[in-house]
């Protein structure tokens, strides 16, 4: 009886120890897991972050400083680091303290601020250099500043016209100093734009020419120019399509005019001499007076843009033709076209009869000197 119960007890304990094993097996793994669970680590690198800079605005102006910056943000949160990424949800900023420093050119420290406890930053430019001049502002006429490609082109200008035509200027006093020109430049526009039509930011410069800077938003304007587009005459070049009628050797085009004038710029004028007109002559048996429509591109406007031509049908003699060129009409009206075998025929039989009495009469005037 006393080893049964000796057995029994060495069971219980021996189970015991089985089960402690095992719950401390599964609960260390558990706790392995949640370990490394809570370890990982999100990070995004988010670019062009603006550059807040904190001083009295109403007595100093700023310039001459890199306005945006990386930050590389890191957390075990996605969650957060999510919100801090997104520009419309983020709460941080990057900032640059000028409250203490002195007039002139300077390096100063960035910092991150108002980012949550949960997410670390790091700022891939540490400091960032400055320009502090105290604030000047006064009024300058504006001149609208023109491409150089209008006189490439051969634009010419006729008027221009700003509005307002005098603007207040912001910057530094030592900038302000060296403001030669405040201009409106002007964007290169369509080719066949005879108006421009724009409202532009203006800019001032120096006497090199050089963009100063002056406070942001820059004054606006609005431009009005009007233009002369250069000129040229081309010839037009009539060409018959469609599908004529079967009896319908060729095909003779009498215009109005002959010649346009198109407008465009330079680089495109010199590319054109004729241009080609295309004439449906399908189904056309008798003469007709239509309105045709000159082809244009986007590259040029050509005047009149419509001229009226006299169709005209040309027959064959025979039945059949050994060639058919119908309707190519050259600027002086004249049709380009092959003749019909019967034509051909017709000026064979023509020379042949010219040549016969060309030998009759040399035969009749032999015989007369003969007989004297």
């Amino acid at each position: 009886m006393k080893k049964a119960y000796q057995s029994n007890w060495f069971s219980g304990l021996l189970a015991l120890l089985f089960a402690l094993l095992l719950f401390f097996n599964a609960n260390s793994e558990g706790n392995s897991g949640n370990t490394a669970t809570t370890s990982q680590i999100y990070d995004e690198m988010i670019y062009n972050v603006p550059v807040q800079l904190k001083y009295d605005e109403e007595q100093y102006f700023v310039s001459g400083y890199e306005d945006t910056v990386a930050v590389h943000l890191s957390s075990a949160n996605r969650i957060q680091l999510n919100l801090e990424t997104n520009e419309d949800t983020r709460n941080f900023q990057v900032v640059a303290d000028l409250t203490n420093t002195s007039v002139g050119t300077t390096e100063v420290p960035l910092r991150v601020t108002s980012l949550s406890s949960a997410v670390t930053a790091e700022l891939e430019t540490k400091t960032i250099t400055v320009t502090i001049e105290k604030k000047a502002t006064k009024k300058f006429e504006v001149e609208a500043k023109i491409p150089d490609s209008f006189d490439a082109e051969g634009y010419k200008v006729d008027t221009v016209s700003i509005s307002p035509k005098n603007v207040e200027i912001t910057t530094g006093e030592e900038t302000m100093a060296e403001i030669a020109q405040v201009v409106a430049p002007l964007t290169n526009v369509n080719q066949l734009t005879d108006t421009i039509n724009q409202t532009v930011n203006v800019q001032a410069l120096d006497s090199k020419g050089q963009v100063l800077s002056i406070e942001n938003p820059a004054p606006q304007v609005k431009v009005t120019v009007k233009l002369s587009l250069p000129k040229k005459e081309v010839a037009l070049r009539f060409i018959a399509s469609g599908t004529p009628p079967s009896d319908v050797n060729s095909f003779s085009f009498d215009a109005e005019t002959n010649v346009v004038e198109i407008s465009g710029s330079n680089s495109v004028l010199e590319t054109i001499d004729t241009i080609e007109v295309p004439i449906d002559v399908s189904n056309i048996r008798t003469s007709i007076k239509q309105t045709i429509t000159i082809p244009s591109t986007g590259e040029y406007t050509v005047e009149p843009s419509q001229v009226e031509v006299t169709i005209n049908p040309v027959y064959s003699r025979s039945g059949t033709s050994e060639s058919t060129n119908w309707g190519i009409t050259d600027s002086s009206g004249t049709t380009q076209g092959n003749r019909s075998s019967s034509e051909r025929s017709e000026s064979r039989t023509s020379t042949e009869s010219d040549r016969s009495t060309g030998t009759s009469e040399t035969s009749q005037q032999s015989t007369e000197q003969s007989t004297n």
